[in-house]
């Protein structure tokens, strides 16, 4: 009987045994697929995103532009956005780098000469849908300031300011030298003379910089009635070398006269910290864009102006209305819609602008405009007042380059420009040269 007991009592004990086992391991599977569940999630339950996002620019662009990102994750604790920033330089090489490896940001800053080859190569997203649906909000910006961003009626980036091209200046230095600067009109010759005797007067700066790249002979060539590039894209748009070698031979001249800085000077100035006319080296600096005032003038710390370029006589008007930079959302994105939403933010968001100061150029959402316009600082203010009156001056915007124009870019610069403004070879010879290389590289296209 003992016996039996003893049997009953074992067998009870290992049924408790199993059964407490069990529940145990229940409950531990409960505990674990809780913690799946909420993995990933933020206190209200959303799930945590991460973007990437990559622009170019100044010190100053990269402060403003990373307090706006804070804001953005502070509004919204479900995302988490990684900031990668460089100067002009390197940039493109970087984003080329990623897009071999599958591995661009979320978000891209994209310029109009780069728009058609990275839409060519189908790195960028077509926003239209995010606009349709309301996650990206452009309803109080105006179609001229969204079409610079489309592609076949597609649009792959979104302006993030509009631009004229210019000439900055420092009044202080024009003083000095007792010279008045010039109104609107004047012309090239002018600036060969008055560039001259601001580097006679001044002691330790010259007249005038360059600005190294494409963008002044597109102007000088619109003024002209042509364009660097053909229509279809296939070839450099200009047949007459003699209008580059009339161009190149400006500067060489202003260079060989002491007007003009010599090229160690600015040939390798890359950022805006760089230029010469920050340190107080030249007077004036040809052919940048309008909002590129805000970050030099902060960058040299005293008050610097903006003037149209000089005209050419019996030409047309070279100016027109550009979109400064874009926001782009890349392919390899996995959360464009989120994207897209921070794109709306940056456009539309008042308080967010008003850190952004339209560094990146004239805003394009209206209400923003309205509420900067009392807001900015005297460099933001000088911009949209230049930008309003430069847009009695301008003209249509010629399409986005084609596919092959970074490379003809670079080849301009080595093979025109370098050899050029140290002497190594005539402008008759760099124009030569740069048709054949240049129709060579655009042949592609075909």
């Amino acid at each position: 009987m003992f016996k039996k007991r003893k049997s009953l009592l074992l067998l009870l004990m290992l049924v408790l045994i199993v059964i407490f086992v069990s529940g145990c391991s229940t409950e531990g599977e409960d505990v674990a697929s809780d913690s799946g569940d909420d993995a990933g999630k933020t206190e209200n339950n959303e799930d945590q995103i991460e973007l990437r996002i990559l622009w170019w620019g100044s010190q100053n662009r990269h402060d403003r532009t990373l307090e706006v990102i804070d804001r953005y994750m502070e509004e919204n604790p479900n995302v988490t956005i990684s900031p990668e920033f460089t100067g002009w330089d390197g940039y493109w090489e970087k984003m080329a780098t990623q897009a071999a490896g599958g591995n661009l940001p979320d978000i891209v800053q994209m310029d109009y000469a780069y728009l058609t080859e990275y839409v060519g190569r189908n790195l960028l997203v077509d926003l239209n849908p995010f606009v349709k649906e309301g996650t990206l909000d452009l309803s109080d910006v105006e179609d001229v300031y969204i079409e610079g961003g489309k592609i076949n009626d597609s649009l792959y980036a979104v302006n993030l300011g509009a631009n004229v091209h210019g000439t900055v200046y420092d009044p202080a230095l024009f003083e000095e030298a007792g010279i008045e600067p010039p109104e609107p009109g004047y012309t090239y010759e002018d600036v060969q003379s008055f560039a001259k005797k601001l580097s006679d007067n001044l002691d330790g700066a010259y007249g005038v910089q360059p600005t190294v790249g494409t963008n002044p002979l597109k102007h000088y060539l619109r003024q002209n009635g042509v364009s660097l590039y053909a229509p279809d894209g296939k070839s450099l748009g200009y047949e007459d070398d003699q209008l580059l070698v009339d161009f190149l031979q400006k500067t060489v001249d202003m260079i060989e006269s002491g007007a003009a800085a010599p090229p160690d000077l600015f040939m390798d100035a890359g950022s805006i910290e760089q230029q010469p006319i920050v340190n107080g080296d030249t007077a004036m600096l040809l052919d940048i864009f309008s909002n590129q005032l805000v970050a030099i003038e902060s960058a040299a710390g005293r008050p610097l102006e903006l003037m149209l370029d000089p005209t050419l006589e019996g030409g047309e008007s070279g100016h027109f209305l550009k979109p400064s930079q874009f926001f782009s959302v890349t392919k390899d994105s996995k959360h464009q819609e989120e994207a897209a939403k921070f794109i709306s933010y940056f456009t539309n968001n008042l308080e967010a602008n008003e850190v952004l100061n339209a560094e990146r150029g004239v805003p394009i959402a209206g209400t923003v405009r309205d509420h900067l316009r009392d807001k900015l600082d005297d460099a933001g203010k000088k911009m949209f007042d230049y930008v309003e009156m430069a847009q009695d001056y301008a003209n249509p915007i010629d399409p986005p380059d084609p596919q092959g124009a970074t490379e003809v870019e670079t080849l301009y610069v080595r093979e025109v420009e370098e050899p050029i403004y140290y002497g190594q070879v005539t402008p008759e010879e760099a124009a030569a040269n740069f048709r054949e290389k240049a129709n060579e590289i655009l042949a592609k296209n075909e």
